[in-house]
């Protein structure tokens, strides 16, 4: 089991990788072209669209997992159910998005959030294939979705520096992402195995019923979306795109490292669900997750923070020298979440998801009220405080709950 859990992490790791780097690039040199304010209007629009992303998938990706895993042979049914409940959730995430960015945003930012927030709405359609090609084990179409999505961006990424395109022209991008889904779903058909994925017929009645079924999915990921982008929304209302900017400089070198711990936990979950039941079983690859994230993400914060004035130094020249505080408070981030996701997922697996949900919707209302005091003072130095403490917190509070279950 160890060698097959680290065959299949390695897989997605590898593909996950290679994107990241891809991303990572692309990501430098817009960075470098745009002015640090542009960078933070950038940067505060993907958030912003990001906080009503959580029904992207409506929190049902890891539920069709989940189910998929524990009832192989009722995939067509979930999926069925799943994308009809997608299009219903679909339709009211545009509805929020265009109702809740409108008054609170200039007009030329409402257009920007509308227009990338419409890419979002059609990536949201695919969801419920990702998940299915996800719990099947189709790593090689994910693994090349990925690759793919990836190259076009970093394509058009330069060719718009180029041209010395307008900072609309970036907003358009998240198209990309649409066509490569399109096409991977056209792929579809002509597999047997995933010939239902064009041919369902649409369920009222069963999509709110799984929708009732993932709400607590839908919450917990709405919450844990609205807790990691609400700093950067927060620092835009009280400061500024400019210091969104710097924020948003510093996780630049942080952020692209959580493919480790997302690539890792998307190839486990699926064998947590599975052996949720079988205490032996899923308590070895419970510790397999915690002993290699923990690892690494201890290595990862401590590499990072030492080497952090040569990294900016490399990159930015001093362009984002006001970063560099920022970053050395939010690379311990990386150490936090890496420990904390083996927990999380293994609470997911063995339906305690009401306790993450009420957990994070505290640190949500915790971090605002620290952000509240902090950035008027300290600017992105306060918003990366008021983060770590709530990771702390929340890495606690799970570890606790945590062993009071395994003591039951």
């Amino acid at each position: 089991m160890r060698k097959q859990l680290l065959k299949d992490s390695a897989t997605y790791l590898g593909g996950s990788i290679i994107v990241q780097i891809l991303s990572f690039i692309g990501m430098i040199f817009l960075m470098r072209f745009l002015p640090v304010s542009e960078y933070g209007k950038y940067t505060y629009i993907i958030e912003f669209i990001s906080i009503f992303a959580f029904f992207s998938d409506g929190g049902f990706t890891q539920h069709i997992i989940k189910e998929s895993s524990q009832n192989p042979g009722s995939v067509e049914k979930i999926y069925a159910k799943a994308q009809s409940a997608q299009l219903l959730i679909s339709g009211l995430m545009l509805a929020l998005i265009l109702c809740i960015s409108y008054p609170t945003n200039s007009i030329q930012d409402f257009y920007y959030l509308s227009v990338f927030g419409l890419s979002v709405v059609i990536n949201a359609y695919f969801a419920p294939m990702l998940a299915i090609l996800i719990a099947s084990g189709r790593k090689d179409l994910i693994f090349f979705k990925d690759v793919v999505l990836s190259i076009a961006r970093i394509l058009f990424i330069l060719l718009g520096i180029y041209l010395k395109a307008p900072f609309a022209y970036f907003i358009y991008l998240g198209f990309i992402n649409c066509i490569v889904l399109f096409l991977l779903f056209l792929y579809t058909r002509y597999q047997e195995d995933y010939k239902y994925i064009l041919n369902y017929e649409i369920n009222i009645a069963g999509s709110l019923a799984f929708i009732r079924n993932g709400f607590l999915y839908t919450i917990l990921m709405a919450a844990n979306v609205i807790y990691n982008k609400i700093d950067i929304i927060m620092l835009e209302k009280m400061i500024g795109s400019t210091e969104v900017g710097y924020y948003s400089g510093a996780t630049r070198f942080i952020y692209p490292f959580m493919f480790i711990s997302g690539a890792f936990m998307t190839a486990i979950f699926p064998k947590l669900a599975k052996y949720s039941e079988e205490k032996d079983k899923f308590k070895i690859i419970q510790n397999l997750a915690l002993y290699y994230l923990g690892g690494i993400g201890i290595v990862l914060s401590t590499s990072l923070y030492l080497g952090a004035d040569l990294i900016f130094q490399l990159f930015f020249v001093d362009k984002y020298d006001d970063s560099i505080p920022v970053f050395k408070i939010l690379v311990w981030y990386l150490a936090i979440v890496f420990i904390y996701g083996p927990i999380s997922n293994s609470l997911v697996a063995k339906n305690k998801v009401t306790f993450l949900v009420y957990l994070n919707l505290i640190m949500i209302v915790l971090n605002v009220i620290l952000n509240f005091f902090l950035i008027p003072i300290y600017g992105a130095k306060g918003a990366a405080i008021a983060t770590i403490i709530c990771e702390i917190l929340i890495l606690i509070s799970a570890v606790i709950y945590w062993r009071e279950i395994e003591t039951r």
